[in-house]
């Protein structure tokens, strides 16, 4: 029998089994990514944005309405001439923030007024648990517009498209996220594939894993504390950031 003097014995230390990926189940990867939405015919969601526009917000309204099957991807690539419909609507609603870019809050409420059929559930920088709410929503499958600012200066602030998520499956079978896939409007088109950049927890420095509070799953009694994401593209040098929003986007 164990006497009192005996210590219990240590807990195991849980080690990683498997690595996972989850995405969104509307995308079809291959040469091109694609997705069914409404169309007889696979059609080609991404946008690309160019080094000039600012205009990563309207290429993210773009890629949703694409992804929902609410217009033709031809349609949303010539907005600015169209007269009927929601391409054209998205230019009327958005066009003036070309070449200045949009803030979040303003990004949700131009949203609500193209009066389509998608719901937007809404968490912003202020508010608490915005890094593991927006992970939980990607666990769960969804898609995630997703609003980033560098942590080192104030010229970086950019509009990205959450589709997935990436992280360890441990012994005790417990998911674990670090890594938010994306399909950023700046980046490269998606070849077999359904993300060209993510965001990635540090491996080394303070911000090497989320908080307990913003683990998925887990329910926050206090405020979060922030997270220091490093967003990671092949077209540029690996970079810290921290999230300003995220806006989970769904069919009603």
């Amino acid at each position: 029998m164990a006497t009192a003097k005996q210590k219990a014995a240590k807990p195991s230390k849980q080690v990683v089994a498997y690595r996972f990926q989850r995405v969104f189940p509307g995308f079809i990867t291959g040469p091109v990514l694609t997705v069914n939405g409404q169309r007889a015919k696979p059609v080609r969601p991404f946008m690309k944005q160019s080094d000039l526009d600012a205009a990563c917000g309207i290429h993210l309204v773009a890629m949703i309405v694409a992804i929902f099957g609410l217009a033709k991807p031809s349609a949303l690539h010539d907005m600015a001439r169209r007269k009927y419909g929601v391409a054209a609507e998205i230019w009327t609603t958005y066009g003036h923030t070309y070449f200045t870019g949009v803030h979040a809050l303003e990004w949700v409420q131009l949203f609500d007024d193209l009066e389509l059929p998608i719901e937007l559930t809404s968490k912003f920088e202020v508010e608490d648990n915005l890094d593991g709410q927006a992970a939980n929503w990607l666990m769960a499958g969804e898609l995630v517009a997703i609003a980033v600012a560098s942590v080192k200066h104030s010229k970086t602030k950019h509009w990205t498209l959450g589709v997935g998520v990436e992280g360890a499956v441990l012994s005790d079978k417990s998911h674990v996220p670090d890594t938010l896939l994306l399909l950023d409007p700046s980046g490269s088109e998606p070849s077999f594939t359904t993300h060209n950049a993510r965001l990635k927890l540090p491996t080394t420095g303070d911000g090497t894993r989320l908080p307990k509070c913003n683990l998925v799953g887990t329910d926050c009694k206090g405020k979060a504390k922030p997270v220091t994401w490093l967003y990671e593209a092949v077209e540029w040098p690996a970079e810290e950031i921290k999230l300003l929003a995220a806006v989970r986007v769904r069919l009603r």
